[in-house]
């Protein structure tokens, strides 16, 4: 499993939680493969979450800091959607604000033992996932900065909590350059443009639209300088603090903004959603300590304009969810109980995903050499379907007039070389899954024959 997880350039904390969550539930009677247990270990960490907001952030800061990070990780961005789906993203939240939440004792107290709390949670986030370890470097480089300018009796536990954390994650880097060297062959990130760059700096409160991030951006820069207009001095521990989360977020975006430039393009919006949650909390923390009543409330306005509106997009997405989910399912539906149907599997994601349904219906599958752990006889000997490949489609099709052929692609892996005598209509388009209906076109009749 842990080889597989390496193989599809991910870290591999998530799996070795959700695969002990699974042998727990399996024991209790829970089959392995239950849907509802699967998203049970993704919720876990949101209700951690608000368990460490009832214990340590209200008692720290007060209800209103508290309720206000607890609602926008409800409803803002995209944390909803993945504290709900089977992902490792729910994981990495909950390690990075671990260790953001007890920077601010390192900042006030200095012991040892919240460096190795931030050492810990920063570990475990980079071993959730790759982004939320940029974040957690991120953080580090704060620290640095802090230790250097403001609290240089703190270098002994700096240097033992860097120290420690690079063992700690030395079992794993020899994979993680291995990783770098297959993402740097082929990746299926896009290219960045100043949109997308744009919709990045704004994602902490909305997702995938441009003209709201350009608003998120300015409500963020106004709640600042509102807050800035009262201070009275130019460095405080709060106010560092404060900055920190701010820091982590935007050094997040530039880290991977640099080595997308660079390297290879690896930013997507989704992947700074660890670095997006460490900014409510100080965000949350910011309006609370305005201490002008009236400012006050005007930041509060703003907030809860995106609070608004966040909660609009996520009923919105939800039903969208819905909806495409069921499309897809009364097509599957419809495509069963078609006695002329053949269904086409292309990638090995696409082939593991539905491959349940070969029993149901006639079904091709292209012919890799692995589809993640297994090879093709194996599946053979489990499943029933037929061999093919990219380039016998087309043949299959023209060949076959009689059957009703449709193509399960992920287009994340790109579209399929098809010949030019092939009608492809798309009949649904689901989040990286395309199914299409293919049909061989009729052949042209000169003119003069005609």
């Amino acid at each position: 499993m842990v080889r597989l997880t390496a193989a599809d350039v991910h870290p591999p904390l998530y799996y070795l939680i959700l695969k002990f969550a699974m042998s727990v539930f399996g024991f209790f009677g829970i089959s392995s493969h239950n849907l509802y247990a699967v998203r049970i270990v993704s919720i876990i960490p949101y209700a951690i979450i608000m368990i460490i907001s009832y214990f340590k952030i209200r008692k720290d800061y007060g209800w209103l800091t508290a309720g206000l990070f607890m609602l926008s990780l409800g409803v803002m961005s995209q944390f909803f959607f993945y504290f709900l789906i089977a992902r490792m993203y729910s994981w990495a939240i909950l390690f990075m604000l671990v260790a953001f939440i007890y920077t601010k004792e390192i900042y006030t107290k200095g012991d040892l033992k919240y460096w190795m709390i931030v050492t810990i949670a920063s570990v475990l986030s980079a071993y959730t996932h790759y982004f939320a370890g940029i974040s957690a470097v991120c953080l580090f480089l704060i620290l640095i900065y802090y230790v250097i300018f403001k609290n240089r009796s703190q270098i002994k536990n700096l240097c033992i909590s860097i120290v420690a954390g690079v063992i700690l994650y030395s079992y794993w880097l020899s994979t993680l350059f291995a990783q770098l060297g297959t993402i740097h062959h082929g990746f299926w990130v896009p290219r960045i443009t100043v949109k997308s760059l744009i919709e990045d700096f704004g994602y902490y409160a909305y997702s995938n639209d441009l003209f709201f991030a350009v608003i998120a951006i300015i409500i963020l820069i106004a709640i600042i300088y509102l807050y800035k207009k009262q201070l009275n001095e130019k460095y405080s521990v709060d106010n560092f603090y404060l900055l920190t989360g701010l820091g982590v977020y935007l050094g997040t975006i530039i880290f991977a903004l640099i080595v997308s430039l660079v390297y290879k393009p690896v930013l997507l919006a989704r992947y700074l959603i660890p670095a997006a949650a460490g900014l409510w909390l100080s965000i949350s923390i910011l309006i609370n300590k305005i201490q002008d009543k009236k400012t006050m409330m005007y930041s509060f306005a703003l907030v809860c304009l995106l609070l608004i509106v966040g909660t609009g997009y996520m009923i919105n997405s939800n039903f969208t969810m819905y909806n495409e989910g069921m499309a897809k399912e009364n097509l599957f539906n419809e495509i069963m109980q078609d006695e002329n149907a053949s269904l086409i599997l292309a990638r090995p994601n696409g082939i593991i995903y539905f491959l349940d349904y070969s029993d149901r219906v006639d079904t091709y599958c292209i012919r890799y050499t692995y589809v993640f752990d297994k090879t093709m006889n194996k599946l053979h000997q489990t499943f029933n379907f037929k061999d093919t490949s990219e380039k016998n489609i087309s043949g299959l099709v023209i060949n076959n007039t009689d059957r009703h052929f449709y193509l399960v692609n992920i287009m994340t892996w790109g579209d399929l070389n098809l010949s030019s005598q092939i009608n492809k209509t798309t009949l649904l388009s689901d989040q990286g899954i395309e199914i299409s209906r293919l049909t061989a076109k009729e052949p042209e009749i000169n003119e003069t024959v005609k």
